[in-house]
């Protein structure tokens, strides 16, 4: 019985850190995910709350998964195990029956789990954890109570701190699929042999001698000519809408488009300039920080000065974005792209891409912003 309360104590520790420790190196993601449960469960009032909830979670998640793994405060982790995964469980299972949310987002961008692979995931976990509660008074601490919670706090500022760096700054580690080093075509372009998306329409025909109506699917129909061939019994009557029945191959990169007030796509003026290009990422402007603005605006006129490209990007209304213009005198225009490319792209708001010949060559966030000399000595390489 030693044996199974220790692999189980370690199994579930271990699931639990590593799920916390990748949604705190990017929690503005886990954020984001919080809004599309809000949106799904029609909760929208909590919104505000959406990043305050997710450090809590954060937190929760490590700090459970420390306390079992590392056999400190073993009660209160197989208790919180087992609260957490109650709560979540029938999360997963309402996210893998209605699939209203297509990612939970329970490993953050570092791993991508189906809705149903969550909820198998949880329920084994949840047995365990209803295991180690059982058995929570066979694990023997050998370190004193007092260090016990001062270990707790040690594992508390740790996970603070990455939440905190991440969040001031860029994710220390970024799974987002437009990070340092990619070369973005590469992500937007699907192989050959990739499965396409499938489609089903079904055929309403009459048995003119029965008076009956039948549905069969188009394929069906188109390759039995006893359905359609001159003399046929059978009279149609009507075709249904296609309907998606298997989703094909997603690129890691979609829906990545750079229009201007007449719909004109600079995608490719982006990804093809064998210079640099400077992508000034904003999903909302009208909630954009303005800290080192006047460095966007200098970067802006050096751009000019070096012929490099630069596009401003957003998902905001017209009118956000001309009062944002106005109000910081912003020399530049605003071209329109995906909100949510934009928030998977950088994780800040505004952010800051540097691109040439379609690699991303940095990234950085409000907070970082670079000046000409830092932008002299990349070029310079």
């Amino acid at each position: 019985m030693k044996v199974v309360r220790t692999i189980s104590r370690i199994l579930v520790g271990l699931v639990f850190i590593f799920s916390g420790f990748v949604k705190a190196v990017d929690p503005w993601g886990t954020a984001i995910k919080f809004h599309d449960y809000f949106v799904a469960m029609g909760i929208e009032g909590l919104m505000p709350y959406a990043f305050a909830l997710a450090v809590l979670m954060i937190v929760a998640e490590f700090i459970i998964g420390c306390s079992l793994f590392f056999n400190i405060k073993v009660k209160w982790g197989a208790w919180g195990a087992f609260l957490f995964l109650c709560l979540f469980t029938p999360i997963t299972l309402w996210l893998a029956i209605t699939n209203s949310v297509s990612d939970c987002g329970c490993f953050g961008d570092a791993v991508t789990l189906s809705n149903w692979q969550t909820f198998f995931k949880n329920v084994i976990l949840i047995l365990l954890a209803i295991f180690i509660v059982w058995q929570r008074k066979g694990f023997k601490q050998k370190i004193s109570p007092v260090m016990q919670w001062n270990i707790v706090g040690i594992f508390t500022i740790f996970i603070g701190f990455i939440i905190g760096y991440s969040y001031v700054h860029l994710p220390i580690i970024d799974f987002l699929p437009c990070k340092e080093g990619t070369h973005l075509p590469d992500l937007m372009t699907a192989p050959k042999d990739a499965p396409r998306d499938e489609y089903a329409q079904i055929i309403t025909l009459k048995d003119t001698i029965t008076g009956k109506q039948i549905d069969i699917d188009v394929n069906t129909y188109t390759n039995d000519s006893n359905y359609w061939k001159t003399g046929t019994k059978y009279k149609y009557i009507s075709i249904s809408e296609p309907k998606l029945i298997k989703k094909g191959y997603i690129t890691p990169i979609h829906d990545f488009n750079i229009f201007d007030e007449n719909n004109n796509n600079y995608i490719d003026t982006v990804l093809q300039y064998k210079g640099y290009a400077f992508l000034f990422v904003s999903p909302k402007i009208e909630n954009a920080s303005t800290k080192n603005i006047d460095r966007i605006k200098s970067l802006y006129a050096l751009s000019i000065k070096q012929n490099y490209k630069f596009f401003a990007l957003t998902a905001s209304l017209k009118q956000n974005i001309d009062t944002f213009i106005i109000k910081h005198n912003i020399p530049f225009s605003f071209y329109m792209c995906d909100e949510t490319t934009l928030e998977t792209m950088v994780r800040s708001n505004p952010g800051l891409i540097l691109i040439k010949n379609g690699t991303v060559i940095k990234k950085w966030s409000y907070f970082d912003f670079p000046d000409e000399t830092d932008i002299e000595k990349i070029t310079s390489k």
